[in-house]
């Protein structure tokens, strides 16, 4: 350290001298810029701006005395040129220089008394009458030769100074220049020297820190730190250790230690380990032990760390990894890890249960409810769950309930019998008929039960969860409130599902969708005015699919917007060519689905279908169902009303299977109501049937209304319609579904 600091003190002052004598070639360096400086200043820049002044003078006397030639205004010359004049004199007497300098001004000072001269006599010219005008040209000559004289002078005169200038700005520059060079290389060198200053600094800092550091370790160490004898005796205990020994009321340093402390000790002596780890919990606390072995200087050095905090806070963020936070039921990661082990459990003769619990209609009802309120309604129907298993005295200790999501709950039952499996099922729907008293309210809730079987329904947790949650959205789907059991075919329905919707998604680019056209024939008349558009799907070209199966899967899965943009755009395009053909115009009805007549942009899309294909709206008619039309009636009247004012045709499809309401239907700017084929289907045998399609007709000519009955396959149902007053009809009777080809030669075959 001390030679460091002889390092420091000399690197000091040689620093102190190679300022010191900076500073003296600043100085006289300064002084000789300063003077230099003083005279350009003082001296030379105002005396070329002097000489300036007087050019600009001089030159000014020519264009003053030719615009008094041209003028002949006495007044304004004298002022003008008086002005001059004394510029002219005020500039001759400031400027000095040496001796070139002072015969050119002489020369100037000659040229200017003779301008003056010529100055005097044109004014006489002018001031004595008559005026001589041949004079005055003669005079205003020689005011230019003079003044063309003058200008080399000027001009000498300016360069000579500018030298000075120059030669001045040179030195002071040159000057200036050494000196900034010296300050870069002292600066160079300050810089060199200041890294090796810090560097012995940092050195000297750094050893003196360390050692205070090492110094105060073991007293500043905020847990206890111990220096034991190769024989277990204490010789050292930092402050740390005394304040734990009060926290815990204790009088001695081994009471704090594990009981098999010596042991560890001898143990580590004969080992070739330098060190031993260990926690044990003394006195309600959990402690780390760390023991270091110093062989060399056979003492043992031992510190101690208090981690309860930290063990609680572990054992807090376990707990919170496995449970529900709004329930406190084991979670979805505690039901997959019990699972598993129960399925080993039961992999020798034993049997497994999943049953997966769902609460009907909690959706809506919570979508009515704030946050809280939400949270306080699931968390009373699970501690009612909780309450309903814990007095199954039919139940296993090892039953358990979990929250996997959402109103969904789990439980495993191992070693359930069937009839156990039911009587709980029975237990669970009797116990939740009971009201739910929650937020000052009395709820009402019903409960699916969707349950799988180990080893039946599958061997793993992946397959038990999954014939599980297939058995409860079965029985959802169905109203829920009961007990459903998993079946194969429910995963192959499920599959099914699956494989149709992934066939959908690609039907468009894949050119797998055709239109066939039913005709709608007049009773009356027994002529075709019309045809609806049915929508068929051959899947790869080969399997035709039921529209019963794939459109309601479409609706769901939101692909209907496509597909019935694709069907209403071919539609009207089958449309336009017929307009265009012998078999000419002919309505063409476009069924529209739910989920497509409420998107935002379905107007758009049916403008753009008529704008691209050029078909007359008029032969165009959108058939909406009954429970369609019912949904958000206001909108639907909007939405109806945009329509016909584009002059499209409208009617009600499905009539009389939904809820329509009459105040409603009446306001519905609609051109036709569709008899549903369920009622036309059984109306010879049925009375309540005809009864109803009677009405319906009835009703529609009441409106004013055209009527058209779908589904007649009989001339017994084709009579009794004519007899009961009804416009139209479409069926089988007079022809199914046919290809747009087929369709026209159909339509032929009727021209009389």
């Amino acid at each position: 350290m001390a030679s460091i600091s002889k390092k420091i003190l000399g690197v000091y002052l040689l620093v102190l001298a190679l300022g010191i004598s900076l500073s003296t070639l600043i100085y006289i360096n300064g002084q000789v810029v300063s003077s230099a400086t003083n005279a350009l200043v003082e001296t030379d820049l105002p005396q070329l701006n002097d000489i300036s002044k007087l050019r600009v003078a001089i030159f000014a006397q020519k264009p003053v005395l030719y615009e008094y030639y041209a003028t002949t205004d006495r007044s304004v010359f004298l002022k003008k040129f008086e002005a001059n004049q004394r510029i002219i004199l005020q500039g001759l007497r400031v400027i000095h220089g040496d001796a070139e300098g002072q015969t050119l001004l002489t020369q100037i000072e000659f040229q200017v008394k003779q301008i003056a001269q010529l100055a005097d006599q044109l004014d006489q010219t002018f001031t004595s009458p008559p005026t001589d005008w041949d004079r005055a040209r003669e005079i205003l000559l020689q005011v230019s030769e003079t003044a063309d004289k003058t200008t080399p002078l000027i001009d000498a005169l300016v360069s000579l100074n500018q030298k000075h200038v120059t030669s001045s700005g040179q030195a002071t520059q040159s000057r200036t220049r050494f000196m900034v060079q010296m300050v870069i290389v002292f600066s160079l060198v300050i810089f060199a020297i200041a890294i090796l200053i810090g560097y012995y600094v940092n050195a000297y800092l750094a050893e003196n820190a360390e050692r205070r550091a090492l110094a105060m370790f073991p007293e500043r160490n905020p847990s206890p730190a111990l220096r034991m004898t190769w024989e277990g005796k204490v010789v050292y205990a930092n402050p740390a250790t005394t304040e734990l020994l009060l926290q815990l009321s204790l009088s001695s340093v081994v009471n704090i230690l594990p009981h098999d402390f010596g042991a560890q000790l001898d143990a580590l002596k004969s080992s070739t380990r330098e060190s031993v780890e260990m926690e044990y919990t003394a006195h309600n606390r959990v402690l780390e032990l760390l023991i270091y072995k110093l062989a060399d200087l056979q003492i043992f050095h031992i510190y101690i760390s208090d981690i309860t905090d930290r063990k609680n806070a572990e054992d807090k963020l376990v707990y919170q990894a496995c449970h529900d936070d709004l329930t406190e039921l084991p979670n979805r990661r505690m039901f997959g890890e019990r699972l598993r082990e129960a399925i080993s459990q039961a992999a020798t003769n034993g049997t497994l249960v999943v049953a997966l619990l769902r609460i009907d209609r909690i959706k809506r009802v919570l979508e009515g409810q704030g946050y809280e309120a939400s949270d306080n309604i699931l968390h009373a129907m699970a501690q009612r769950l909780v309450g309903i298993l814990h007095d199954s005295r039919d139940l296993t200790h090892d039953t358990a309930l979990f929250r996997l999501e959402g109103a969904t709950f789990a439980m495993l039952l191992p070693d359930i019998s069937t009839q156990q499996l039911i009587a709980l099922g029975e237990k669970l729907q009797e116990k939740m008929r009971e009201p739910l008293h929650v937020n000052e309210q009395e709820l009402f809730f019903t409960l699916s039960i969707g349950t799988s079987s180990y080893p039946a329904d599958g061997r793993d947790s992946e397959n038990l969860i999954k014939n599980a949650e297939a058995a409860v959205n079965q029985l959802s789907a169905q109203g829920g409130n009961g007990l459903q059991c998993y079946t194969q075919d429910m995963n192959d329905q499920i599959g099914r599902g699956l494989s149709l919707e992934n066939g959908l998604r690609h039907c468009l680019e894949r050119n797998e969708l055709t239109l066939h056209y039913q005709p709608q024939v007049e009773i009356s008349s027994n002529k075709v005015l019309g045809v609806e558009a049915l929508l068929r799907w051959k899947r790869d070209g080969q399997t035709a699919i039921s529209p019963a199966e794939f459109i309601p899967l479409a609706e769901e899965s939101g692909l209907i917007i496509s597909i019935g943009e694709w069907v209403l755009h071919n539609a009207c395009t089958q449309a336009k060519a017929w307009q265009n053909s012998d078999i000419g115009n002919l309505l063409v009805a476009v069924n529209i689905s739910a989920r497509q007549f409420q998107h935002p942009g379905f107007i758009g899309m049916v403008t753009a279908a008529l704008n691209k294909t050029g078909i007359d709206p008029h032969y165009l008619e959108l058939e909406i169902t009954e429970s369609v039309a019912m949904q958000e009636a206001e909108k639907t009247i909007a939405t109806l009303n945009a329509l016909r004012s584009m002059n499209i045709q409208l009617s009600i499809d499905d009539f009389g299977t939904g809820y329509s309401s009459l105040s409603y239907l009446k306001r519905f700017p609609i051109n036709k109501l569709k008899v549903d084929q369920s009622f036309v289907r059984n109306m010879t045998t049925d009375y309540n049937d005809a009864s109803i399609s009677k009405a319906i007709i009835l009703l529609g000519q009441s409106l004013n209304l055209k009527v058209i009955a779908e589904g007649v396959e009989t001339a017994e149902q084709l009579a009794l319609l004519q007899q009961f007053g009804c416009d139209e009809v479409q069926g089988y009777f007079f022809s199914k579904p046919l290809p747009h080809a087929d369709l026209e030669q159909f339509l032929r075959t009727r021209i009389v």
